[in-house]
């Protein structure tokens, strides 16, 4: 199943980097919310795919390990250095 991403919440913390805690979107269903971790357990499945839209095209949503071994997701290289999930409305 194929899921557009239209927002995401950020870490509240004040000692690290702030990263993405929450996304929600749309799909066929209608409306959904889920964790990261969530998200990345449903992209290591390979049943559901995630996307952004931006630039009048569709981005694909991957996940990564950090060097420290957390798992997080991020969207796939296209003609921005900047991620185009930080680039979305907070929620």
């Amino acid at each position: 199943m194929s899921n557009r991403i239209t927002h995401v919440r950020m870490s509240a913390e004040t000692d690290s980097a702030e990263h993405i805690v929450r996304v929600k979107g749309t799909n066929s269903n209608g409306n959904w919310e889920n964790s990261v971790p969530e998200v990345v357990s449903y992209l290591k499945t390979g049943n559901y795919s995630f996307y952004v839209h931006a630039a009048n095209r569709s981005i694909n949503v991957t996940h990564q390990k950090s060097a420290a071994g957390n798992e997080y997701i991020k969207t796939e290289p296209d003609n921005t250095k900047r991620d185009n999930l930080l680039s979305l409305p907070r929620f």
